[in-house]
């Protein structure tokens, strides 16, 4: 058997042993499995980001031997996106910055401009990784629910963020500081450069293309969209294991794990979501990826306050994901096992 038609056979297995034996290694060599986490950004951090394009990587991989386009399509994304993003990354990797809280103007700069043109070109249906079996949902459908992404999230977190600090020490110590805004300690540049960092380098422009634009696509010709939101959730939540394990993820150990498969799954049935209304574009899913990335260095002043936070998150999410199934259940049963997506 030659190698298109296993892989055409065995598409699911090709896609996570590329994402899974490239990451893997490359974070094993960069040092991120270490009790201590990996300075960013430094050389160590670099190889360890090599490692987070995997699925994207892993995606055009495996359309190059599925798609007539394939290997065209994985050229111009290389060449085009992630080539400059890891030349990017390298040179804001050698610059000796300590965080990138303390990246300088031109870094920042450089990053938004690489965060612009992620947004714009896999805004264009004709650099998806793989092809949208549905039809596509009109422009103005995509900026809405792409804003939607940036602002229900952020909305839910100050809610949570609200409930995490009713009558706990950072609650007194905001009474006396006169400033209970999570992003206080940040500047509107700090602002701008944490999100396009996030996108740039959070995870969002090496995951999403690989999990939503690449794997979820072709997932729905054989199964529901529900069915294919808990086996991306499963291996996307498994993929992190080697950090959760090391590193922790509120729990130590296997507990870690646990804890990730339980925060995964409303998280990706939202991200599904995302992704069949608008029509199977990438923008929505990359802003909300994106936007919860970046709370962590909203919150900086106070992790305490941000830990508990992001319980109440996970509870409110878990809500917006169950009325999503429930309230917009034409949606999910209009995808799944060859079937079109519903028009507009």
């Amino acid at each position: 058997m030659n190698m298109k038609r296993w892989i055409a056979r065995n598409d699911t297995s090709a896609f996570l042993l590329l994402t899974f034996g490239i990451s893997w290694p490359l974070w094993l060599v960069s040092g991120a499995l270490q009790r201590t986490s990996v300075v960013a950004p430094s050389v160590p951090w670099f190889v360890a980001q090599l490692g987070v394009f995997a699925p994207a990587i892993a995606g055009l991989a495996v359309g190059v031997w599925l798609q007539p386009d394939g290997g065209r399509r994985a050229l111009r994304t290389l060449a085009y996106v992630y080539i400059p993003g890891a030349a990017l990354a390298l040179w804001i990797a050698t610059r000796g910055f300590a965080s990138f809280r303390q990246i300088d103007a031109p870094a920042t700069w450089a990053t938004s401009a690489l965060g612009v043109w992620v947004l714009f070109w896999f805004g264009a249906d004709r650099n998806r990784p793989a092809p949208w079996s549905g039809p596509p949902a009109g422009r103005s459908r995509i900026a809405w629910w792409s804003l939607a992404c940036a602002a229900a999230p952020t909305a839910l977190f100050l809610l949570a963020w609200s409930l995490a600090g009713r009558g706990g020490a950072d609650a007194r110590i905001e009474a006396t500081s006169g400033s209970p805004n999570p992003a206080r300690d940040l500047t509107p540049f700090e602002l701008l450069s944490a999100f396009a960092v996030n996108l740039s380098f959070g995870g969002s422009l090496g995951e999403e293309p690989g999990w939503r634009g690449a794997w979820l696509p072709r997932l729905l010709r054989r199964h529901s969209a529900i069915g294919g939101s808990a086996i991306i959730s499963f291996w996307w939540a498994l993929w992190h294991a080697p950090i959760d394990l090391t590193q922790g993820f509120l729990l130590q150990g296997a507990g870690g794990l646990l804890i990730r498969q339980i925060w995964t799954f409303p998280l990706t049935v939202l991200f599904t979501w995302a992704t069949l209304r608008a029509g199977g574009s990438l923008l929505p899913p990359l802003i909300l990826h994106t936007t919860i990335n970046s709370f962590s260095d909203f919150a900086l002043a106070q992790p305490g306050r941000y830990e508990r936070s992001m319980g109440w998150f996970f509870l409110l999410v878990l809500i917006v994901a169950v009325a999503a199934l429930a309230i917009d259940s034409r949606v999910w049963k209009g995808h799944g096992k060859g079937a079109e997506a519903p028009g507009r």
